[in-house]
């Protein structure tokens, strides 16, 4: 909140604090740290590299490919961050897409990425080997991961008047908090859990139909070409969005998806 309150006194939108402040929207901000395989245990939250899977699972597929492994998510060690208690206690999420052909999620695009769950005894998971490795189709580099709490904003915040002026500072501001760059113009990739989506096409909960007050986003992964080698289409964004109901049944099947790009 102390970085939001900085951001409005930068921006000179002080006079509109209340608002946007009842307006914000926690997220789990997503921490990349470089480990080799091997130093991450199993289990462990990490972006890239190996699922950790029960024995009997195998790696989903679509066109008579297997999908990459983009992350897995432990919930305990996401539950901390959980503000709004949106995630369920425990187990873990595994998170696949078809990276090489980067569909964009539409009807006829089912079966493009997919989102397993497991709670059961760690004990039983071990480390699966990709299914087939060729020159475009690899594990991703690597991370473990960790967690802090981020605030996020609606593009366009509901009952808050904005003068043209206060609009674009309101603009520049949410981009500066939720997709930062360093003085070279780089911006820091926004990979992050829950809060609102930092959209680049259209309204991402309107895409899918959800209203506000119902919708998660589930998990949203940034281009990131440094680290994970990857741009979504023309520097886009990946979205994996889930009504509140579904999730907290954990009905992970409905979860939906799109990539949106510049």
């Amino acid at each position: 909140m102390e970085h939001l309150q900085t951001l409005l006194q930068k921006y000179r939108l002080l006079h509109k604090e209340t608002a946007i402040v009842k307006a914000a929207r926690p997220s789990i901000k997503i921490i990349k740290n470089k480990l080799e395989e091997e130093q991450i245990p199993l289990g462990a939250s990490k972006i890239g590299g190996l699922p950790d899977m029960p024995e009997d699972w195998e790696f989903p597929t679509y066109n008579d490919r297997s999908l990459s492994f983009l992350g897995q998510f432990n919930l305990q060690e996401v539950k901390p961050y959980d503000v709004d208690n949106h995630f369920p206690d425990s187990g873990i999420l595994y998170v696949f897409y078809d990276v090489v052909e980067q569909p964009w999620g539409f009807e006829e695009d089912g079966g493009c990425f997919k989102i397993l769950y497991f709670d059961g005894d760690e004990k039983e998971l071990r480390r699966k080997q990709y299914p087939e490795v060729t020159e475009d189709y690899l594990p991703l580099p690597v991370f473990k991961v960790s967690f802090t709490t981020k605030l996020t904003l609606p593009e366009y915040p509901e009952d808050i008047e904005f003068s043209n002026e206060d609009e674009e500072s309101y603009s520049e501001m949410r981009q500066e908090l939720i997709q930062p760059s360093d003085e070279e113009g780089n911006y820091e990739p926004a990979h992050y859990l829950l809060g609102y989506p930092f959209s680049i096409q259209n309204d991402v909960f309107e895409e899918f139909g959800l209203k506000p007050e119902e919708a998660v986003l589930l998990l949203q992964i940034d281009s990131d070409e440094d680290d994970l080698e990857l741009l979504w289409g023309d520097c886009g964004m990946l979205y994996f969005c889930i009504d509140k109901n579904s999730l907290t049944n954990k009905q992970f099947e409905k979860v939906q998806f799109t990539l949106q790009c510049f």
